[in-house]
């Protein structure tokens, strides 16, 4: 199945390339350009298949993105509790963990909690536009077979954002591209259920700020 072949393979990935783990904060990425500054787009509220909004944050436990935490990073975000939280690095073996022009920044690992699944941070480099063109290259590149698939464009926290569903193996997949100063951050939800992990991505938009440290 795509799937699992998907997740082995970033597995494999990750497992080579990751570099220090814990559940703490996290610094900005340095470089790059500034992007135009957040606008007050109101956010959508659609309860049910495909976006389920009506599913509750689960309680935040730590921030991911500010400095000297693993995933340093040009915003910053709360995950629940015991998540753990790993720095994606490349290696001279086996190169950067990419996806076309993604390349995995960060991995969110929920296995310690009892739940199956991973929340990813990537960024996507020399693709021209915003954060809806960010994305669409992203989910193009990770699910090439993906039906369904639509965007909408909304508030994640203090942020800009583009969020992204789609069918892949049967399951309702999902993405978002959050617009940083120094532009978008996408972060992937995957796993064998994605519903079971909505609460955990739920608490990721409602948390994601500008990192300002």
């Amino acid at each position: 199945m795509e799937r699992r072949t998907r997740a082995a393979v970033l597995a494999a990935l990750t497992i080579a390339l990751t570099g220090a783990c814990a559940d703490a904060k996290e610094t900005p990425a340095a470089g790059g350009s500034p992007s135009a500054a957040p606008s007050t787009t109101a956010s959508p509220v659609t309860p049910g298949p495909p976006w389920h909004d009506e599913v509750a944050a689960a309680a935040a436990g730590t921030t991911v993105g500010q400095k000297g935490t693993p995933c340093e990073l040009p915003i910053t975000f709360s995950l629940p509790a015991r998540w753990k939280v790993e720095a994606v690095k490349g290696s001279a073996e086996f190169g950067e963990p990419t996806v076309g022009k993604a390349r995995m920044l960060c991995e969110l690992d929920a296995r310690p909690t009892g739940e199956l699944g991973f929340l990813r941070v990537w960024r996507v480099d020399g693709v021209a536009g915003g954060a809806e063109a960010h994305l669409k290259h992203f989910v193009e590149a990770y699910s090439p077979k993906a039906s369904d698939t639509q965007y909408r464009r909304l508030r994640a926290g203090t942020l800009d954002a583009v969020e992204a569903t789609y069918t892949a193996d049967g399951d309702t997949d999902r993405a978002i591209a959050l617009s940083s100063l120094y532009g978008p951050i996408v972060l992937s939800l995957d796993a064998p259920d994605p519903e079971d992990l909505l609460p955990a991505y739920q608490l990721v938009k409602q948390s994601a700020r500008i990192n300002r440290d």
